[in-house]
């Protein structure tokens, strides 16, 4: 068995867990082991609704989702310590992705703590797989990006575009950054067609400017394919 396909499956086995921690960030709630929408009495194992409200096929996405991601990851990136933290960057922002998606929040208790071990592992990373000289465009990267997100945010006022995304630009900057500072452009280009679209989309639907729109997917989606296609959009 190859070692993508190994990375895949890890990514497929945790699906379901990050799905329950991201739904309970998004409650305010407790943490647990269990699914977000637990099988047992009062559930329904195969309807498409559980009586807790909880899609189930959500948790198969999430799964099927990030095996996806971790696969081309795998493909894309070069030293064993330094893909295993964007594999942690991954399962940290597919929760922030659900959160965002449900609750138009980018949780301070997901990002902050996921966000320092994420960037603390890749700088060590970096450092035992001889990759330092990246930490400084990455460093770059993430002053880069959140500063234009503030920019973004003093501009809208605060409406529709909140002060967590820019909070979440710090840990994609970073990320961005240490592939290069060229790649900043291509995931702002691709971040702007996916959050642009659906922009137009309810606007166009006669939606005030000012209705709620959640930038994060798009921002974290954005970072993703970049770091997945930067060798083919920088050469």
């Amino acid at each position: 068995m190859s070692s993508r396909v190994i990375v895949a499956l890890i990514g497929l086995a945790q699906g379901s867990l990050l799905h329950s921690w991201a739904v309970a960030a998004g409650r305010d709630e407790q943490f647990s082991l269990g699914l977000a929408c637990p099988i047992g009495i009062g559930h329904q194992r195969w309807g498409a609704r559980c009586s807790c409200g909880r899609l189930r096929w959500r948790e198969a996405a999430t799964a099927f989702g990030l095996g996806l991601v971790y696969w081309l990851m795998a493909g894309a990136l070069e030293g064993n310590l330094v893909l295993a933290a964007h594999l942690a960057m991954v399962s940290l922002t597919a929760m922030l992705i659900i959160t965002d998606a449900d609750h138009f929040r980018i949780p301070n208790r997901l990002l902050y703590p996921g966000g320092a071990f994420c960037i603390a592992f890749l700088v060590a990373a970096a450092l035992i797989e001889d990759q330092s000289s990246s930490l400084l465009t990455a460093a770059l990267g993430a002053v880069i990006y959140s500063g234009l997100l503030l920019l973004v945010f003093l501009v809208a006022k605060g409406e529709g575009f909140g002060f967590g995304d820019v909070k979440l630009a710090v840990l994609l900057g970073f990320f961005i950054g240490f592939q290069s500072l060229s790649a900043l452009a291509y995931a702002l280009f691709i971040t702007s067609l996916m959050g642009g679209g659906p922009a137009i989309l309810l606007l166009l639907a006669g939606r005030s400017r000012r209705t709620a729109i959640p930038y994060g997917p798009p921002l974290i989606l954005g970072t993703w394919a970049t770091i997945i296609w930067a060798s083919s959009l920088l050469a």
